[in-house]
C-alpha cells in the first residue's frame, strides 16, 4: 500500500442477494396469510467493511427486511469474529424495516410472522459470503457528506373520540432530511452510498416479496451509476411517521406502481444532492461502543388474567359466545405509569400534540386499526403463558455508536423509535450523529411521554404483536434521553 494512503479510511462492500429460494410468509402485516404470491423485486444485503491502518474495524450491513432477530444473529456473529475478528460493538446490523421481506426471529407472536428456519440459515450463509468477498474490496476512500429534503413521510397519529388511530396528522412536523454519504475511491469516483432518511416502508400490504421503496431506491442508484458502486440505505427513527398514501381522510395502501414512484421520489433527491457540492469529512476513529438500557414497564398483567383472555380466544375460535369479556381499550395508555395491568381499559388522558389533527373516528380511511380484538388478545396471552419469564423479564434498548468519518456517527438502536427522538439526536450533537433504527434486533415501538399518555398503537397496543408483557412508563423518554448522551460522555 502507497504510504499516502496509510491513513485513509479503507472500504470494502458487496451486494448480496437475498431473495428466498422459494415461497414462503412475509412479516409485518397481521392480514397476510400464506406465501407471498410473487416477487415483484428481489431483496438484498448490501454490506460496508469499513478497517484503518491501525487495526480499527467496522462492518456496516443493511438488508431489505423487517428485522434482525436478535436470536438468529448469534451465528453470525459468532462467524464473523473468529473469521474476521470483528467484536459485537463494531457489527451493525441493519434493516430498512421493509414490510414485504420474510421473518428472521421467533422472538414475536405469530401475527408478525414466523421465521422459516432454511431461510435463516440461507440469509446467514449469503451475508458470510458478502462478508468475504467485501474483504478482497478493500481501497482507500475519502468521504463527502451532503443534505436534502424529501417529502414523503405523514406524522400517523390523530386523536379521535375513541382515542388514538392511524391516520394522517399533517399538523405534526416530521423529518424529511435525506443524508448522504459518499465513499470515493481518488481518481475513480464514488465506490458507495450511505443513504439516511426516516419514513416506514408499509407502501404495500400486497402478499408480494419486495424490497419496498428503500431498496427500490438504493437499485436505482445503483442501476444509475456510471461504475457499480453499492448503495446502501439506513433507516432513521420512523415509529409514529408512514408514506402520506392519502384518500378520503385516510390512509390506504399501494401497489408496487407506489413503491416504484416513493423509490424514485428518494433517488432523485439523492442525485440531486450528489450533483451539489458536498462537505469533505476526515477519517473518523471507527470507534464503536454498545451499551444496554433498561426500560421502565407498566405492571404486567397476572397469569391468571392471561389465562382468562387466553380461554375466551379459545372459545370464540370454537364458535362460542364467549366469557363476555371486552377487549382492552385499544386507544389509551396510563400516563403516570399506575396502570393495574396491560389489559385494563382506561379513561384517555389529554391530548396533545395528536389533537391538533382531531378527527371523527369514522375519517380514519380504508387502513385497518391494529388495537386488539379478542383473537389478538388470547394470542398475546397464550405466548405469554407458554413463555411466561418475559413477564418479569426487563425490556433493554440497545444502543451502539459508531464514528465513520470526523463529523459523522451512526447512533443505532433495536427498535422503533418516534420521531422526536431523532429530532433530539440531530439537535444534541448539531447534525454530526444519524440516528438509526431497526439495528441489531427489534424490541418494539419506544414513545415519548406525551404519546405514552396518549395512547394508540405505537404507546400501547403494540405490546400484542411483539409479545411484551406491557406498554412502557412514562419515565422512559429521560431514560433513554440520558442513555444517548452517555453514549458519547468518556
Amino acid at each position: 500500500m502507497d504510504a499516502a494512503n496509510d491513513d485513509m479510511l479503507q472500504l470494502g462492500c458487496a451486494k448480496i442477494n437475498i431473495t428466498p429460494l422459494h415461497p414462503l410468509p412475509l412479516a409485518g402485516y397481521g392480514h397476510r396469510t400464506g406465501d407471498f404470491q410473487s416477487v415483484k423485486r428481489e431483496i438484498h444485503a448490501r454490506i460496508l467493511y469499513f478497517r484503518r491502518q491501525n487495526g480499527a474495524q467496522c462492518l456496516v450491513v443493511s438488508a431489505d427486511l423487517l428485522c434482525f432477530g436478535t436470536d438468529t444473529l448469534v451465528g453470525l456473529r459468532s462467524h464473523l469474529h473468529s473469521r474476521f475478528g470483528l467484536q459485537d460493538e463494531q457489527l451493525l446490523f441493519h434493516a430498512t424495516h421493509s414490510h414485504s421481506g420474510p421473518q428472521t426471529s421467533n422472538l414475536f407472536t405469530p401475527m408478525l410472522g414466523s421465521a422459516d428456519p432454511q431461510y435463516v440459515a440461507y440469509l446467514e450463509r449469503q451475508i458470510v459470503a458478502g462478508v468475504e468477498q467485501a474483504a478482497q474490496t478493500f481501497e482507500p476512500v475519502t468521504v463527502e457528506k451532503g443534505i436534502g429534503s424529501c417529502e414523503m413521510g405523514v406524522y400517523r397519529r390523530v386523536m379521535t373520540e375513541e382515542g388514538v388511530m392511524m391516520a394522517p396528522n399533517p399538523h405534526v412536523a416530521v423529518d424529511s432530511e435525506v443524508n448522504v454519504l459518499r465513499f470515493a475511491v481518488p481518481d475513480r469516483g464514488t465506490k458507495a452510498l450511505l443513504v439516511h432518511y426516516a419514513c416506514h416502508p408499509t407502501t404495500s400490504g400486497d402478499n408480494d416479496l419486495s424490497s419496498e421503496y428503500p431498496g427500490t431506491a438504493m437499485d436505482m442508484l445503483e442501476e444509475e451509476a456510471d461504475d457499480g458502486i453499492v448503495a446502501a440505505f439506513l433507516q432513521g427513527f420512523c415509529g409514529d411517521v408512514r408514506p402520506s398514501l392519502v384518500r378520503d381522510g385516510g390512509f390506504y395502501r399501494g401497489s408496487d406502481a407506489e413503491i416504484r414512484q416513493l423509490g424514485r421520489k428518494l433517488a432523485d433527491e439523492v442525485q440531486a444532492v450528489l450533483a451539489r457540492s458536498m462537505q469533505p469529512l476526515a477519517v473518523g476513529s471507527l470507534r464503536a461502543v454498545t451499551r444496554q438500557v433498561r426500560l421502565p414497564a407498566q405492571p404486567a398483567p397476572a397469569t391468571d388474567e392471561l389465562r382468562r383472555y387466553a380461554a375466551a380466544g379459545l372459545q370464540e375460535d370454537a364458535g362460542g359466545a364467549g366469557d363476555g369479556t371486552a377487549a382492552p381499550s385499544a386507544a389509551v395508555g396510563s400516563p403516570n405509569g399506575s396502570r393495574p395491568s396491560a389489559i385494563d381499559a382506561f379513561t384517555a388522558a389529554p391530548a396533545t400534540a395528536a389533537t391538533a389533527g382531531r378527527q371523527p373516528a369514522s375519517a380514519a380511511g380504508q387502513l385497518k386499526q391494529l388495537g386488539p380484538d379478542r383473537e389478538v388478545l388470547a394470542a398475546w396471552s397464550r405466548f405469554l403463558l407458554a413463555e411466561p419469564e418475559r413477564l418479569h423479564r426487563p425490556a433493554a434498548l440497545e444502543l451502539s455508536a459508531i464514528e465513520l468519518a470526523q463529523g459523522c456517527t451512526l447512533l443505532a438502536a433495536n427498535a422503533e423509535l418516534a420521531g422526536a427522538y431523532g429530532a433530539y439526536v440531530k439537535s444534541r450533537f448539531a447534525g454530526s450523529v444519524l440516528p438509526v433504527g431497526y439495528s441489531n434486533g427489534l424490541l418494539g415501538y419506544v414513545c415519548t411521554r406525551e404519546q405514552l399518555a396518549e395512547g394508540g398503537y405505537e404507546a400501547v397496543d403494540f405490546i400484542y404483536y411483539f409479545g411484551l408483557p406491557a406498554p412502557f412508563a412514562a419515565e422512559t423518554e429521560e431514560t433513554v434521553r440520558a442513555a444517548m448522551d452517555g453514549l458519547f460522555e468518556g
